[in-house]
């Protein structure tokens, strides 16, 4: 396993990235909620190519695989996966939908000023999926509220909240602190073998060269670390192997 270097400065890094993706993230944000997991999957691209100083870039956006690369002369497919534990994403994909939600109906109401409000959820707060709609205006509610008076009604949810101005009504769910947790070979083996099978198929299409990036390392409790004295040897069909340590902005070469 190797470390690349990244030692560009942070305002470097960010016109660099614009520059990557900025003419795909254009196109995708005129349909936000269709293209979210798309112009999710490009940001982790960008940030990824940002190591290879211009010598890569984006060709085409594909599904079959994800990306397609090119260095100028040659094309490569890229498959992209991020890999969590499902068990706490469950918990934290379930909060964000309810505050997603009720963010997108304050958006809606004009009597409301834009503020940014980062809402604390309560430690033990456990609900049913039956509750969702319910939740979703009990949150609107309290924010409303909060917004107007600086007052945290008394609610089955949210712990405590802070607001300062913004350019936008915008709501953020957090769930607190967590025990961070590295990555094992065997989850990272796991993930290799699961986008394997469609390799085959891949280079059918024409498309010879391919490689994978597995991102981890984003906020939360569902995220993992990497491991840097990792011992990892795989036996992929896959030609390069990388890991994008997402929020500190590492990256690795497995193969």
């Amino acid at each position: 396993m190797k470390k690349l270097a990244n030692i560009k400065s942070n305002s470097e890094n960010y016109k660099l990235l614009g520059d990557i993706i900025s003419p795909f993230i254009d196109e995708l944000s005129k349909d936000k909620i269709k293209n979210q997991q798309k112009i999710l999957e490009t940001c982790h691209l960008g940030k990824f190519l940002i190591f290879f100083n211009g010598e890569l870039e984006i060709s085409e956006l594909s599904e079959k695989p994800d990306f397609i690369l090119t260095d100028g002369q040659n094309m490569i497919g890229l498959e992209h996966q991020i890999i969590v534990d499902f068990g706490p994403k469950e918990r934290e994909g379930f909060y964000k939908n309810i505050f997603d939600k009720a963010e997108l109906d304050l958006k809606a109401d004009e009597t409301i000023p834009n503020f940014l409000a980062n809402c604390y959820i309560k430690p033990y707060a456990n609900f049913k999926i039956n509750q969702k709609e319910e939740l979703i205006e009990i949150v609107k509610i309290v924010i409303k509220e909060y917004v107007f008076t600086d007052e945290l009604m008394d609610n089955p949810i949210i712990d405590r909240i802070f607001k300062s101005p913004h350019s936008q009504k915008s709501i953020n769910a957090n769930l607190g602190g967590w025990w961070r947790k590295d990555i094992t070979a065997e989850i990272i083996e796991k993930a290799i073998k699961k986008k394997e099978d469609k390799l085959a198929h891949y280079r059918k299409n024409g498309i010879i060269e391919q490689w994978l990036l597995l991102v981890i390392g984003s906020n939360g409790e569902s995220s993992y670390d990497m491991d840097e004295k990792l011992n990892f040897n795989s036996e992929t069909d896959f030609d390069k192997v990388y890991v994008l340590e997402d929020f500190n902005n590492n990256l690795f070469e497995l193969k």
